[in-house]
Protein backbone atom coordinates (compact mmCIF):
# COMPACT_ATOMS: atom_id res chain seq x y z
CA UNK A 1 0.00 0.00 0.00
CA UNK A 2 2.79 2.35 0.77
CA UNK A 3 4.46 1.61 -2.54
CA UNK A 4 1.37 2.51 -4.56
CA UNK A 5 1.09 5.85 -2.79
CA UNK A 6 4.73 6.61 -3.54
CA UNK A 7 4.29 5.69 -7.21
CA UNK A 8 1.15 7.80 -7.47
CA UNK A 9 2.86 10.83 -5.98
CA UNK A 10 5.85 10.47 -8.30
CA UNK A 11 3.55 10.09 -11.29
CA UNK A 12 1.54 13.17 -10.21
CA UNK A 13 4.76 15.17 -9.85
CA UNK A 14 5.84 14.35 -13.38
CA UNK A 15 2.48 15.14 -14.89
CA UNK A 16 2.39 18.44 -12.99
CA UNK A 17 5.80 19.41 -14.36
CA UNK A 18 4.83 18.40 -17.87
CA UNK A 19 1.55 20.28 -17.59
CA UNK A 20 3.43 23.42 -16.44
CA UNK A 21 5.61 23.40 -19.54
CA UNK A 22 2.56 23.08 -21.78
CA UNK A 23 0.81 25.95 -20.04
CA UNK A 24 3.82 28.19 -20.55
CA UNK A 25 3.62 27.51 -24.27
CA UNK A 26 -0.11 28.19 -24.28
CA UNK A 27 0.43 31.50 -22.48
CA UNK A 28 3.02 32.55 -25.05
CA UNK A 29 0.66 31.62 -27.87
CA UNK A 30 -2.23 33.51 -26.29
CA UNK A 31 0.02 36.54 -25.78
CA UNK A 32 1.09 36.43 -29.43
CA UNK A 33 -2.55 36.31 -30.53
CA UNK A 34 -3.77 39.09 -28.22
CA UNK A 35 -0.94 41.64 -28.65
CA UNK A 36 -1.86 42.76 -32.21
CA UNK A 37 -5.46 43.33 -31.18
CA UNK A 38 -4.41 45.28 -28.11
CA UNK A 39 -1.97 47.38 -30.17
CA UNK A 40 -4.67 48.14 -32.72
CA UNK A 41 -7.02 49.23 -29.95
CA UNK A 42 -4.34 51.33 -28.27
CA UNK A 43 -3.27 53.08 -31.47
CA UNK A 44 -6.93 53.57 -32.45
CA UNK A 45 -7.75 55.16 -29.09
CA UNK A 46 -4.74 57.48 -29.23
CA UNK A 47 -5.42 58.67 -32.79
CA UNK A 48 -9.14 59.03 -32.03
CA UNK A 49 -8.20 61.26 -29.08
CA UNK A 50 -5.95 63.32 -31.34
CA UNK A 51 -8.73 63.71 -33.92
CA UNK A 52 -11.15 64.77 -31.19
CA UNK A 53 -8.59 67.31 -29.98
CA UNK A 54 -8.33 68.57 -33.56
CA UNK A 55 -12.12 68.88 -33.70
CA UNK A 56 -12.05 71.00 -30.53
CA UNK A 57 -9.33 73.16 -32.13
CA UNK A 58 -11.49 73.68 -35.24
CA UNK A 59 -14.53 74.58 -33.13
CA UNK A 60 -12.57 77.02 -31.00
CA UNK A 61 -10.92 78.65 -34.03
CA UNK A 62 -14.18 79.36 -35.87
CA UNK A 63 -15.79 80.64 -32.66
CA UNK A 64 -12.88 83.03 -32.09
CA UNK A 65 -13.01 84.04 -35.78
CA UNK A 66 -16.70 84.97 -35.44
CA UNK A 67 -15.97 87.00 -32.29
CA UNK A 68 -13.13 88.79 -34.03
CA UNK A 69 -15.27 89.44 -37.12
CA UNK A 70 -18.07 90.87 -34.97
CA UNK A 71 -15.70 93.52 -33.61
CA UNK A 72 -13.58 94.25 -36.71
CA UNK A 73 -14.34 97.04 -39.18
CA UNK A 74 -16.16 95.55 -42.18
CA UNK A 75 -16.21 98.79 -44.20
CA UNK A 76 -12.89 97.71 -45.70
CA UNK A 77 -14.63 94.82 -47.53
CA UNK A 78 -12.39 91.94 -48.59
CA UNK A 79 -9.69 92.92 -46.10
CA UNK A 80 -12.20 92.31 -43.29
CA UNK A 81 -12.92 88.76 -44.43
CA UNK A 82 -9.23 88.08 -45.01
CA UNK A 83 -8.36 89.31 -41.53
CA UNK A 84 -11.06 87.04 -40.03
CA UNK A 85 -9.56 84.07 -41.92
CA UNK A 86 -6.12 85.02 -40.63
CA UNK A 87 -7.50 85.18 -37.08
CA UNK A 88 -8.96 81.67 -37.44
CA UNK A 89 -5.60 80.33 -38.64
CA UNK A 90 -3.75 82.11 -35.82
CA UNK A 91 -6.06 80.72 -33.12
CA UNK A 92 -6.25 77.18 -34.52
CA UNK A 93 -4.01 74.90 -32.52
CA UNK A 94 -3.05 71.35 -33.38
CA UNK A 95 0.49 70.32 -32.61
CA UNK A 96 0.50 67.32 -34.93
CA UNK A 97 -1.67 68.53 -37.80
CA UNK A 98 -1.39 71.03 -40.59
CA UNK A 99 -2.84 74.52 -40.36
CA UNK A 100 -6.05 75.16 -42.30
CA UNK A 101 -5.86 77.01 -45.60
CA UNK A 102 -7.97 79.94 -46.78
CA UNK A 103 -9.93 77.49 -48.98
CA UNK A 104 -11.02 75.60 -45.83
CA UNK A 105 -12.24 78.73 -43.99
CA UNK A 106 -15.31 80.69 -45.13
CA UNK A 107 -16.47 84.05 -43.76
CA UNK A 108 -19.63 86.07 -44.47
CA UNK A 109 -21.25 89.19 -43.06
CA UNK A 110 -24.96 88.70 -43.74
CA UNK A 111 -28.19 90.68 -43.37
CA UNK A 112 -31.49 89.25 -42.05
CA UNK A 113 -33.07 89.26 -45.52
CA UNK A 114 -30.27 87.19 -47.03
CA UNK A 115 -27.98 89.89 -48.40
CA UNK A 116 -24.24 89.41 -48.09
CA UNK A 117 -22.33 92.56 -47.10
CA UNK A 118 -18.82 91.06 -47.18
CA UNK A 119 -17.50 87.56 -47.73
CA UNK A 120 -14.56 85.37 -48.55
CA UNK A 121 -15.62 81.83 -49.25
CA UNK A 122 -13.16 79.10 -50.03
CA UNK A 123 -13.79 76.06 -52.17
CA UNK A 124 -13.35 73.40 -49.47
CA UNK A 125 -15.18 74.76 -46.43
CA UNK A 126 -18.48 72.93 -46.83
CA UNK A 127 -21.97 74.36 -46.73
CA UNK A 128 -22.78 77.65 -45.04
CA UNK A 129 -24.47 77.51 -41.64
CA UNK A 130 -27.98 78.94 -41.37
CA UNK A 131 -28.44 82.61 -40.49
CA UNK A 132 -29.45 83.25 -36.89
CA UNK A 133 -33.23 83.32 -36.51
CA UNK A 134 -34.95 86.43 -35.23
CA UNK A 135 -32.40 88.93 -36.50
CA UNK A 136 -33.61 92.51 -36.06
CA UNK A 137 -33.99 94.60 -39.22
CA UNK A 138 -30.76 96.50 -39.92
CA UNK A 139 -28.62 94.08 -37.92
CA UNK A 140 -25.94 91.87 -39.42
CA UNK A 141 -24.39 88.57 -38.41
CA UNK A 142 -20.91 87.18 -38.91
CA UNK A 143 -20.85 83.56 -40.12
CA UNK A 144 -17.61 81.61 -39.98
CA UNK A 145 -17.34 77.95 -40.93
CA UNK A 146 -14.54 75.57 -41.69
CA UNK A 147 -14.03 72.03 -42.96
CA UNK A 148 -10.82 70.06 -42.46
CA UNK A 149 -9.91 66.45 -43.29
CA UNK A 150 -8.81 64.08 -40.52
CA UNK A 151 -7.70 60.46 -40.30
CA UNK A 152 -7.89 57.84 -37.55
CA UNK A 153 -5.09 55.28 -37.89
CA UNK A 154 -5.79 51.74 -36.71
CA UNK A 155 -2.39 50.09 -37.42
CA UNK A 156 -3.57 46.70 -38.75
CA UNK A 157 -6.97 47.79 -40.11
CA UNK A 158 -7.72 50.35 -42.83
CA UNK A 159 -7.55 53.99 -41.73
CA UNK A 160 -10.78 55.90 -41.15
CA UNK A 161 -10.92 59.14 -43.13
CA UNK A 162 -13.38 61.78 -41.98
CA UNK A 163 -14.06 65.51 -42.17
CA UNK A 164 -14.07 67.86 -39.19
CA UNK A 165 -16.55 70.71 -39.46
CA UNK A 166 -16.92 73.80 -37.32
CA UNK A 167 -19.31 76.72 -37.61
CA UNK A 168 -20.09 79.79 -35.58
CA UNK A 169 -22.26 82.89 -35.82
CA UNK A 170 -22.03 86.20 -33.97
CA UNK A 171 -23.99 89.43 -34.25
CA UNK A 172 -21.98 92.20 -35.87
CA UNK A 173 -21.32 94.93 -33.30
CA UNK A 174 -20.42 97.85 -35.56
CA UNK A 175 -22.18 100.06 -38.09
CA UNK A 176 -21.58 99.78 -41.85
CA UNK A 177 -23.37 102.76 -43.38
CA UNK A 178 -27.08 101.96 -43.57
CA UNK A 179 -26.46 98.27 -44.22
CA UNK A 180 -25.61 97.15 -40.69
CA UNK A 181 -26.58 99.11 -37.62
CA UNK A 182 -25.34 98.15 -34.18
CA UNK A 183 -28.46 98.86 -32.13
Amino acid sequence: MGQRTLEASVTRGLSTRQRGRGERGAAALEFALVVPILMMLLIGMVTTGLVYSDHLGVTNAVREGARYGAAADATVGATWASSVQTRVKDVYFNASGTAPTDDQICVQLVQPGGGVVASDTGSACGTAPPRPTGMAPGSCAVLVWMSKPARIELAVAPDLNLTLNGESAAYYGRTVGTTCTAD
